[in-house]
């Protein structure tokens, strides 16, 4: 059917009988469903995209319907008008962030790769590296019961962490273990009671815990988080000159409770400069030795909180590097070598970007929008501030759990997690939420749900549009959740797909936020391009020999040149690794000692 048209009724319409009538755009697929229909008749739709493509969704005002993906309606007793589109399947994430990050996201089980299946076919298009959301936490690793509460000896079972590993690297895609040191999901034993319950047993069972898990999967994971959720939530302020970050871990003086910090407790030696803190350092020491290759992360919720939590563990990972590098000064590497910003989000109170005086990103930031509305910004609490303060760290990130939810309660209620009560944001009945008890913020800002799927839309396009900026800083973009419905929270609507695994207008965002915004170009980040331009021109080549200085001359024009002009993220990594190389390859001259001239001999006497 051709773009535009209006199908026919189908039949001649009866006296008491009324038409539906479907317009379409785009070229991607054919729809059924107009005709004449009673009063009270179900009318059956279908819509079928061609290959590479999606389809829009239903938009009918006479049904009060804004992109709604249904099969059929009961026919009321009037004419109803029918529109719908199809467009082009957007591209996979992992080719479209293919010179900025790794995008990831989360096996969940068996289900996550089974054979023919949506979830596994939306893993191989669009992701290049997967967490395991639980498989490799330490109550999986280790339960309980499998540590003697005599003798506190470890059994391990491996079995299904080896089996999520094992397949995830044979579809070429890489492993991020998720995670070490924990207050939740670890066994009771490990750090607490008779077999752990002391500073001297629980220091031993962590070192020989991480020993035994890092030797196991030793050259098949390529990162840890080492330490998860440390610190106490609600921290909305912290000054690193007056203030300590120990004292905002969970189990110290401001709240919260860590087995950790309560064993570490157990037997501490003030007087010796002893801490209960010193399990953060000792579990990342343990993760350096035992898995020299791999990167360390600290991972946290909330971390966008640039001016209280996030300042806090970027505080907390500058004293533990310092501490490291005084003890370990052979090592070169930072001990935490990033931060895990776990990004769940909502879209009303976490913006993305930092104000005028901060941001990267002045052409799409406004100043005075409230939090959900496009633009919005905080120097207070933003994700880019919060970025900008861990780089500045010397550190790098990682969105390690991403998923923007669209209700306001943090829990999801009234309906809680519970997964029979989801809906997609494009089924019709999503409406009453809107001005339902415990989902009241959006009450006089809006005015139907299809609003909230092009403000979350929003959202996710500014996050990747700041991810961009900072992406020669940024490791991996993880989203928590391969769909709506899969996603833990489920009835927050969190994700890009539906939970049919097709595209919501957020997939859309994601995979191209510069049209979103209405960005002319590619957003890149040329800071580290930057940087090595500057430290080229701060060499005196004339130390060096010839052809090595002429090589950094050569890589140091064409850099400068991609700085000048700009071109896409790929050009820029070349510049940068291309110069980094010619400098590595600088060779000095060899000290030149010139052969003594030989004495004359002595003239013959006459």
């Amino acid at each position: 059917m051709a773009a535009g048209v209006a199908l026919p009724a189908q039949s001649a319409v009866a006296d008491d009988g009324f038409d539906v009538r479907i317009t379409v755009s785009g070229h991607g697929g054919t729809v059924t469903g107009a005709g004449s229909y009673e009063p009270g008749e179900t009318v059956q739709l279908t819509a079928t995209p061609k290959k590479g493509h999606v389809w829009g969704g239903w938009t009918s005002t006479d049904l009060d319907w804004i992109g709604a993906r249904v099969d059929s309606f009961t026919m009321p007793a009037s004419d109803v008008v029918l529109t719908t589109s199809f467009r082009h399947a957007i591209k996979p994430l992992k080719d479209v962030y293919r010179d900025y990050f790794d995008v990831g996201n989360i096996y969940s089980g068996p289900q996550t790769y089974a054979a023919g299946s949506p979830n596994l076919a939306t893993v191989e298009r669009h992701y290049s590296a997967m967490t395991a959301e639980n498989a490799m936490k330490p109550d999986q690793l280790l339960p309980n019961a499998n540590i003697d509460p005599v003798t506190g000896a470890f059994t391990f079972t491996f079995a299904a962490a080896d089996a999520f590993v094992d397949q995830t690297l044979a579809k070429h895609k890489k492993v991020h273990g998720h995670v070490l040191v924990w207050h939740g999901q670890s066994p009771a034993r490990l750090n607490s009671g008779p077999t752990g319950g002391t500073r001297e047993l629980a220091r031993a069972n962590m070192e020989r815990y991480i020993k035994d898990v890092l030797t196991h999967f030793k050259g098949r994971t390529v990162s840890w988080d080492v330490v998860n959720e440390a610190f106490v939530d609600g921290l909305d302020e912290f000054d690193p000159a007056t203030q300590d970050w120990r004292d905002f871990l969970r189990g110290g003086p401001n709240g919260g409770w860590s087995n950790w910090y309560a064993a570490y407790a157990n037997g501490a030696d003030t007087a010796a400069g002893q801490s209960p803190a010193d399990f953060v350092y000792d579990a990342f020491v343990f993760a350096r030795k035992y898995g020299p290759e791999q990167r360390l992360v600290y991972n946290d919720f909330n971390v966008f909180q640039s001016e209280g939590k996030g300042e806090a563990i970027v505080t907390m990972a500058k004293d533990l590097n310092a501490r490291y590098a005084a003890e370990h000064p052979r090592d070169k590497r930072p001990l935490i070598e990033s931060i895990g910003l776990q990004s769940h989000n909502y879209i009303n109170q976490t913006p993305a970007f930092a104000c005028s005086d901060h941001t990267q990103l002045r052409k799409v930031v406004n100043d005075a929008a409230e939090e959900w509305q496009p633009g919005a910004c905080s120097d207070h609490a933003s994700v880019e501030r919060s970025l900008q303060l861990i780089i500045d760290a010397g550190l790098t990130a990682d969105i390690s759990e991403l998923d923007t939810q669209v209700w306001e309660a943090w829990n999801g209620q009234p309906e809680g997690d519970d997964r029979s009560q989801y809906r997609d944001l494009t089924d019709p009945s999503v409406k009453d939420r809107i001005s339902r008890d415990g989902f009241t913020y959006w009450v006089g800002k809006i005015t139907n749900r299809a609003e909230l799927e092009k403000i979350q839309a929003q959202r996710f396009a500014e996050y990747f549009a700041v991810y961009k900026k900072y992406s020669t800083h940024l490791d991996r973009v993880t989203f928590w959740g391969l769909t709506d419905q899969l996603s833990w929270r489920s009835t927050h609507n969190p994700q890009i797909f539906n939970g049919d695994f097709s595209e919501k207008l957020s997939a859309v965002a994601v995979a191209d936020p510069e049209r979103w915004l209405g960005i002319r170009g590619q957003i890149t980040d040329t800071s580290t391009l930057a940087a090595t331009v500057a430290e080229a021109k701060a060499i005196d080549l004339r130390a060096y020999t010839p052809k090595s200085a002429a090589a950094v001359k050569k890589a140091l024009g064409q850099a400068k040149a991609v700085l000048a002009k700009g071109g896409p993220q790929a050009r820029v990594n070349k510049a940068n690794a291309d110069l980094e190389r010619a400098i590595s390859q600088l060779q000095l001259h060899k000290p030149h000692h010139p052969k003594p001239t030989p004495p004359k001999p002595p003239h013959p006497r006459p």
